[in-house]
């Protein structure tokens, strides 16, 4: 990925201390945009519970040969928000991609739990950080996409969209995602601007390195055999905003892996992996629990 097709670019990626975040950050670094990354946790030394932060992230993306820079950020708080936009327009006066990762994901994630036994706080905690979030910084990027008359939202996602996957809250919140980028491509294709969902497979993250019981056995399986790291994603978005043709996407649902046959890139061992299923049927460790 030497090519650095994207060296005019500037590029935010909200949520990218770890995991798909910071992969997508190195993955647009790789091709030469400018990668601004929103996160809550600044070094390593600031208390976090999981592995990652801002400064290890802009390391990764200098190491890549790209430039990156920081920005503390609680998605949660508008005002925060508002502050990093303030920055990126006094800064660079443009924004030519958003991609709207940030996710408030709990310490362990409800699997199978009747919704009727889920705390509400669930709910209010993956739709504002990781729904409500995505809208308010796509309110905030268009005016600065709209005097060029180009630009690309991207909303990452998974199959959770179409399927069950661990909990109601969890799949509400990521069809949601996916109906947003199709709605929000309605109103901004007049504008030359295009919005899509993306689908990864399954993340080998940092969290799940530190806490490989996080997600049942089985899926833990499933992301050992046929995993991906998070910078194929990163690539995939990248090959998108290079496109000058994105827009005939625009509104769609996209795998990471499909865009990889298409626009000729690889994870970084080489290997094209496998995509996920666009099938809405559960997988079989999500299953309803017994009627007692």
């Amino acid at each position: 990925m030497a090519e650095r097709r994207l060296k005019d670019c500037v590029a935010l990626v909200t949520g990218g201390s770890r995991g798909v975040g910071k992969g997508v950050a190195i993955g647009l670094a790789e091709a030469g945009a400018t990668v601004i990354v929103t996160a809550r946790t600044r070094n390593s030394s600031s208390g976090a519970e999981w592995p990652g932060s801002l400064d290890e992230t802009i390391s990764a993306i200098h190491d890549s040969g790209g430039k990156g820079v920081g920005l503390l950020c609680d998605h949660a708080n508008d005002g925060s928000v508002r502050e990093a936009y303030d920055l990126i327009r006094r800064d660079y006066g443009r924004l030519d991609v958003l991609v709207n990762n940030v996710f408030a994901a709990p310490n362990v994630m409800p699997v199978n739990v009747p919704f009727w036994q889920l705390p509400t706080s669930l709910w209010d905690t993956l739709h504002h950080v990781g729904l409500r979030s995505h809208f308010v910084a796509s309110q905030f990027a268009v005016p600065l996409m709209l005097p060029q008359r180009r630009g690309l939202i991207v909303n990452t996602s998974s199959g959770g969209g179409v399927r069950y996957t661990f909990n109601v809250p969890f799949g509400v919140q990521k069809s949601g995602v996916d109906r947003m980028a199709r709605d929000m491509a309605h109103e901004l294709k007049p504008f030359g601007i295009s919005a899509v969902s993306i689908w990864p497979g399954y993340i080998k993250s940092e969290k799940l390195s530190a806490q490989p019981d996080r997600v049942p056995a089985a899926l833990a399986r499933l992301i050992a055999e046929r995993g991906e790291t998070p910078v194929f994603v990163g690539r995939a978005i990248a090959a998108l905003a290079a496109d000058p043709d994105v827009i005939v996407k625009t509104g769609q649902i996209l795998l990471a892996s499909e865009l990889a046959t298409e626009y000729g890139f690889t994870d970084v061992d080489g290997k094209i992996p496998p995509p996920p299923s666009r099938d809405p049927a559960p997988l079989s460790v999500f299953n309803p629990a017994a009627a007692t």
